[in-house]
């Protein structure tokens, strides 16, 4: 991919344009680094080819699906390495780059947070106590170099500009990292009420499932329950969300390595990767 030409990218980039709209895919490619643009590149040229198998090779496309997943999984992580004395200690998980479980375990993790930001970014929020004076709808833009999280009031008039990582999820009275049991907590229920199986089978499962499609066993093959028009649907969330994820961190800065959305998410996914097996049980000091 050309990143200097305009022209070349709006054809190449058209179906993460259709995503996540021009200005985030642009974005991405005019400001992340070749270690991270060649990531992110190779993503898009999966998902790119992966429809047009449809009725030619169905398993290829859906395992093409599932690489350019990973692939966007390993730009951030890409990013996370060049960044490395702005985020909070990650090389546990970073350097397992190459595992299955560990990038195929990101987005279950990311679900979390969305489940939890999600209606915050659609119908806006209100401050606590002050409901039927101060309302507002929010909405992450490009803002030059940088990604922002704009405020908008009701007349659709522009209140303020933050960066939206300098926000922190808290449950009642509990704020920082204390609220990672809770979602912990959630995320463990939620793969129960999902799937009826413990995290750890699901996360097994959902990183196996390319190795099932590809390799046979002594009790034969699988072949996929959905077709591959109906994966891509499915994963087509995941791709909007990561390719967000990403232009979010490289358009905005961690105010601390302890505290806000990045600290939560990172000790979440590592609670998680602990469940699955792949990480050791313990804490790590940022």
């Amino acid at each position: 991919m050309d990143k200097n030409s305009n022209e070349n990218m709006e054809i190449e980039t058209q179906p993460f344009v259709d995503l996540v709209g021009q200005d985030i895919v642009s974005f991405i490619a005019d400001h992340a680094p070749t270690k991270v643009v060649t990531r992110f590149a190779r993503s898009l040229d999966h998902y790119s080819r992966a429809p047009r198998l449809k009725g030619i090779d169905e398993e290829m496309g859906a395992i093409r699906l599932i690489a350019g997943e990973e692939e966007l999984v390993v730009a951030i992580f890409e990013w996370l390495k060049l960044k490395e004395d702005q985020f909070p200690e990650h090389k546990d998980f970073v350097r397992k780059f190459k595992s299955h479980v560990v990038k195929m375990s990101f987005y279950p993790v990311l679900s979390q947070f969305r489940f939890i930001l999600a209606d915050m970014l659609k119908d806006g929020f209100t401050l606590e106590g002050l409901e039927g004076i101060v309302n507002w709808t929010a909405k992450p833009v490009v803002d030059g170099k940088n990604i922002r999280l704009v405020l908008f009031k009701e007349d659709g008039s522009e209140l303020i500009r933050l960066n939206p990582l300098s926000n922190d999820i808290s449950h009642g009275d509990v704020h920082g990292k204390e609220v990672v049991p809770l979602l912990l907590n959630d995320f463990i229920e939620h793969v129960k009420d999902q799937s009826n199986i413990t995290p750890k089978g699901y996360l097994g499962a959902r990183a196996d499932f390319r190795n099932k499609l590809l390799y046979a066993t002594d009790a034969g093959s699988i072949r996929m329950e959905q077709s591959l028009e109906e994966l891509i649907e499915i994963f087509k969330p995941a791709y909007h969300d990561l390719l967000w994820v990403l232009a979010i961190l490289i358009g905005s800065e961690v105010s601390s390595k302890k505290w806000g959305l990045v600290s939560q998410f990172i000790a979440l996914y590592r609670e998680v990767l602990i469940l699955a097996g792949v990480l050791p049980a313990g804490n790590i000091d940022d």
